[in-house]
């Protein structure tokens, strides 16, 4: 009993007494009396700890080592043979205390090898990837030595999920030395693939996206599909009103009962694009709708497949980001329904994370972002890191600029990083918000600056969505304190970031809000038109997108309109248009917004010269921005409004 640790199993004590010849139940029984055990409802354990360590000691190391190999073969044994997953862990917690060493029969290395694999499938379906990578590491350690020789379809399987369950948990450096073992033994393009997809994935880690690219084009080269990097952006565009066209005239339920794709390497080269797009969406966004069009079209010509789904929700968010908001969300319900048609675990997190960003344009967005924790869990569950990190990141994002208070958000992203930091995804991290949270909880010369890895990827990386978040924080943060000199270096380096996605997501709505009421400050000091049509611009573009979601959208827009009537003298409108942008963030739930807006009224009251309503409009703000959790900021409205009167107070 010592064996099996503090406690075991009636079912372990009958396979013992039945396939080892032990007799063991009298024996436990008078321990029982004897008070050394104690009789549970299904088995017995040691009444203390040191009874099992004192009783575990009277063994010599080699005597310990026969009984766990006998008591473990016998127990893999039966679990193979009544199929019995609940035994497996427990046969190979006994074996794996042994070493290929001392055992020098091919069938049983064989048996422990299947066992060790067995408990490892097991482990990664309770997403348990740490204990599944020990399993499939100490199978791979009983295999014989000509293993790729005699037993190649098994090596395969048992190196592929240990090189899964390594890039799961973060452990990059187990995961090279698995790939270069399959790499090297693998007799197929199609056996390789998997971790030539993980290598792709890491390069992207890393953010040598160039790289990544190059990989996946000569991948998708030898699968015979080439991709086409002679795409402008007016023939993309072309190509997408045709697919368009193509696909007005299929339904979703037809899309649905649509042939499926049986040519292998189709379906391979449709993970390859999957990885080429998101790839191309960071580093090179004119050419990311290229490979959507390409899983599409392959969809449409072989049959759909799994992947479908990955091209019909970049699809839907293309058309979305491109106006079409009600087609685009058409094809992102399609996406998911073809997660659900193909059962794909796998898949469902990716899609989960671009579908939710779509929606946030047409649903509330505070409720629609809580997907996003769903697709989070989903993408652990099966061991997808990068679209775990992915959904947490964006969920984190959506908190924010749905006026959630920040406390909150400030925990979340806190969790999300560590989740990130855990699992060796520190690239992804260049895009976190947290010290802008900090900013405006502790204050604008609180110390706190954007973090040194933010800014080396943006200027040494080619992600150029993260070089133009960057800029972005950067404007929003100094534009929120009102240091205009600072801001209008961020506003100019934001516009030439020249970052043009074809991926609808949260953070460019937020962007256009913020890009837009800061040209109009602009253009008010410096009278430059240029700054006025780009303030009108950002106003057209939420306008555009009021028109699928009011409840997101009605208050931005008229704050918009507030501050370009303000620019063009038209005040009464102006003051229209400021309290209609107050009353409707409130009843949305934007308190973030509801602040921002009684701030820029107030300033408007002030240049009017009407200081009592100015005065109130900075009170209500003040009260807004504490309510929200940004005490730093709040702080600064109060003193802002003090300064101010007390100056028109003191002059003659």
């Amino acid at each position: 009993l010592a064996c099996f640790g503090g406690s075991i199993h009636l079912s372990v004590i009958e396979v013992l007494e039945r396939d080892v010849g032990l007799r063991l139940t009298n024996s436990l029984e008078s321990a029982a009396t004897d008070g050394f055990l104690e009789k549970v409802d299904l088995g017995y354990r040691f009444s203390h700890d040191r009874v099992q360590e004192a009783a575990y000691n009277m063994l010599n190391s080699q005597d310990r080592a026969k009984r766990h190999l006998k008591y473990g073969l016998a127990l893999c044994m039966r679990a193979t043979l009544d199929d019995n997953n609940g035994m497996i862990f427990t046969a190979v917690g006994q074996v794996n205390r042994t070493g290929p060493e001392i055992i020098y029969s091919a069938e049983e290395k064989s048996l422990i090898s299947a066992s060790n694999f067995r408990a490892g499938r097991k482990a990664m379906g309770l997403s348990d990837f740490g204990s599944a990578l020990k399993f499939f590491e100490r199978g791979i350690d009983f295999l014989h030595n000509d293993h790729w020789d005699d037993d190649y379809e098994f090596s395969l399987e048992i190196f592929d999920c240990a090189a899964k369950c390594a890039y799961a948990i973060g452990d990059h450096e187990k995961l090279k030395l698995l790939s270069n073992q399959i790499l090297v033994s693998a007799r197929s393009f199609e056996g390789k693939l998997n971790v030539l997809c993980y290598t792709i994935n890491l390069l992207c880690d890393a953010s040598l996206l160039d790289k990544a690219i190059e990989k996946c084009t000569w991948l998708l080269s030898m699968l015979g599909v080439e991709f086409s990097w002679a795409s402008s952006r007016d023939t993309t565009l072309i190509l997408v009103e045709k697919m368009r066209s193509i696909l007005s005239g299929h339904s979703n339920e037809f899309l649905l009962q649509y042939i499926k794709m049986k040519d292998h390497s189709k379906i391979i080269a449709m993970k390859v694009l999957s990885r080429l797009n998101i790839t191309l969406v960071l580093s090179r966004p004119d050419f990311s709708p290229v490979a959507t069009l390409q899983m599409v079209e392959l969809s449409l010509t072989h049959g759909m497949s799994p992947m479908s789904a990955i091209g019909f929700v970049y699809l839907g968010s293309m058309l979305a980001s491109l106006g079409h908001m009600r087609e685009g969300s058409r094809f992102v319900k399609l996406a998911l329904n073809i997660v659900q048609l193909f059962g794909s675990k796998e898949l469902a997190g990716e899609v989960m994370a671009i579908s939710t960003q779509t929606a946030a344009y047409v649903e509330p967005m505070q409720s629609a972002i809580e997907f996003h924790m769903v697709g989070h869990k989903s993408s652990q569950e099966v061991g997808d890191i990068r679209s775990a990190s992915l959904n947490f990141l964006l969920y984190c994002g959506g908190l924010f600029w749905s006026g959630a208070h920040l406390n909150r958000v400030k925990v979340r992203y806190e969790e999300a990083c560590r989740f990130m930091e855990q699992h060796n995804m520190l690239s992804m991290m260049q895009t976190e918000g947290r010290w802008k949270i900090n900013k405006l909880i502790n204050g604008y010369e609180s110390g706190i600056d954007i973090p040194v890895v933010t800014s080396k990827h943006c200027v040494d990386d080619k992600n150029l969505y993260a070089r133009k978040y960057f800029h972005f924080q950067n404007m929003y943060v100094t534009f929120i304190y009102r240091d205009f000199g600072k801001m209008k270096s961020a506003a100019e380096k934001f516009i030439e970031s020249k970052f043009e996605g074809w991926t609808i997501l949260v953070a460019p709505g937020a962007q256009a809000f913020i890009f837009g009421l800061v040209s109009f400050w602009i253009f008010r000091q410096t009278h430059d038109m240029q700054w006025l049509a780009q303030g009108t611009a950002s106003k057209d573009l939420i306008q555009k997108w009021e028109e699928t979601s009011e409840w997101n959208f009605f208050h931005k827009r008229n704050l918009l309109e507030a501050e370009e009537h303000f620019c063009r003298n038209n005040y009464d409108k102006a003051r229209l248009c400021y309290n209609v942008a107050i009353s409707a963030s409130k009843e949305h739930k934007f308190i973030h917004d509801e602040a921002l807006a009684c701030e820029l009224a107030g300033h408007f009251s002030f240049e009017m010269g009407d200081m009592s309503a100015a005065l109130e409009y900075f009170t209500r703000s003040n009260e807004s921005y504490y309510e929200w959790g940004a005490i730093a900021k709040a702080t600064a409205v109060f003193n802002h409004a003090v300064f101010t009167f007390q100056n028109v107070n003191a002059q003659p």
